[in-house]
């Protein structure tokens, strides 16, 4: 096994280089559906340290990239993963750094996705170099998965490599913003799309048509009361309560005629021993309940996403193995947590069934703000953090 501490050594040495990776990463504008420069960086990096890279696309200039390093001695297989798309940067008068830029400014990288999760990524690729230029002896397989279509889901990125049977690992490491602790858990998320449907006819004579934004506004009561009651329903340990939150409406046309069409997006929060089917009917049960109360109320319940939760025991070895990495690194337990938001990890684990925990130096509290940026500091340790985790599994004894 290689001294931990010639680890260390190395990534402070290429510090400078860490974070110019880093910089090159965010300058690479990777939005969802516009994956392939930088998938075709990722695959040359890895290429120039003699790695073989297979391209794997669910539609075309959707690419997926998986990377098998084979030690051909036996051994665990250890999967580590992050995603290529992003997120825009929204409306750019609320930046005061470029988006793309990566600029530097008091030891921090500013960016979109520095946090979500640029700085994760960098993390691997340069644990993958580490392990190339100390010649670090090896046992089992390193598997890396990077994938397109996170964040919308992960249709064509890991749920399509899933169908594929690609995700074949004994653990697996997901480097989502985690704010330096080690994360175990997800909750699930369901989105619904609840239309309303009514008779337009000029504004003038609302009587003679039937308002379907008045009767979405029902709907909306209900849910709310629906929201009181789940929050008291159930709580986890670690992941909190369940929830439900509108997020969009549209109904419409002009303001002098009488809507026949109204339409929200509903996002449900699952723990994970919520059964989805069930959360499904309990909202189905909701609409039937207002249609026996108002004959004329007509709505039509359609589910748009689903993301599984998760969860695994502090005792799964690649738990174990990330906090004894931190212990070394950071000469202090890291803190246990959870997150909120879908990811990869629940894919991985769900159609793998994979033990996933995820780790990074993003703050995940936020990935999604305007001059989203990651401590200098944080990203160094973490790259110690993930490379010592990935010699004290896959390292031979």
């Amino acid at each position: 096994m290689i001294n931990d501490r010639k680890i260390s050594q190395w990534v402070d040495t290429h510090a400078a280089e860490i974070v110019e990776l880093l910089q090159a990463l965010v300058r690479i504008p990777s939005i969802t559906g516009n994956e392939t420069a930088i998938a075709q960086f990722i695959t040359d990096y890895l290429q120039s340290l003699g790695l073989s890279v297979e391209r794997l696309e669910a539609e075309p200039d959707r690419p997926n990239l998986v990377c098998t390093w084979d030690s051909g001695k036996p051994g665990p297989t250890l999967l580590l993963n992050d995603h290529l798309d992003m997120i825009p940067p929204g409306p750019l008068e609320y930046w005061t750094h470029p988006p793309f830029g990566a600029e530097i400014h008091d030891g921090k990288v500013y960016g979109r996705a520095t946090i979500d999760t640029k700085s994760g990524l960098t993390t691997i690729l340069i644990t993958v170099k580490l392990l190339k230029e100390l010649a670090v002896p090896l046992r089992g397989k390193l598997l890396l998965i990077f994938s397109c279509d996170e964040e919308v889901g992960g249709k064509l990125g890991m749920q399509y490599l899933g169908k594929l049977g690609r995700l074949n690992a004994d653990m697996a490491l997901v480097a989502e913003p985690t704010t330096m602790q080690v994360e175990i858990a997800t909750k699930g998320r369901l989105t619904f799309g609840i239309t309303t449907r009514g008779v337009a006819t000029h504004g003038a004579r609302p009587w003679l048509g039937h308002n379907a934004i008045e009767d979405m506004m029902l709907v909306i009561a209900e849910l709310q009361g629906l929201a009181r009651e789940i929050a008291e329903r159930d709580k986890h340990a670690r992941l909190g309560i369940p929830s439900l939150s509108v997020g969009t409406i549209h109904g419409g046309t002009v303001s002098n005629m009488v809507p026949n069409k109204c339409t929200i997006e509903v996002d449900r929060r699952l723990l994970p021993r919520e059964n989805p089917a069930e959360v499904r009917q309990e909202f189905q049960a909701l609409l039937d309940r207002l249609h026996a109360r108002h004959p004329k109320f007509d709505a039509t319940l359609e589910q748009l996403v689903w993301w599984p939760g998760y969860e695994i025991s502090e005792d799964e070895p690649i738990v174990t193995a990330v906090c004894g990495a931190f212990e070394k690194v950071m000469g202090r337990k890291p803190a246990i947590g959870v997150k909120d938001a879908g990811t990869d990890a629940s894919w991985i684990n769900t159609l793998g069934n994979i033990p996933v925990a995820m780790f990074s130096p993003g703050d995940g509290m936020r990935a999604m703000n305007a001059d989203e940026n990651v401590t200098i500091a944080d990203l160094i340790a973490a790259a110690k953090v993930v490379a010592q985790a990935t010699i004290d599994v896959l390292g031979e004894k």
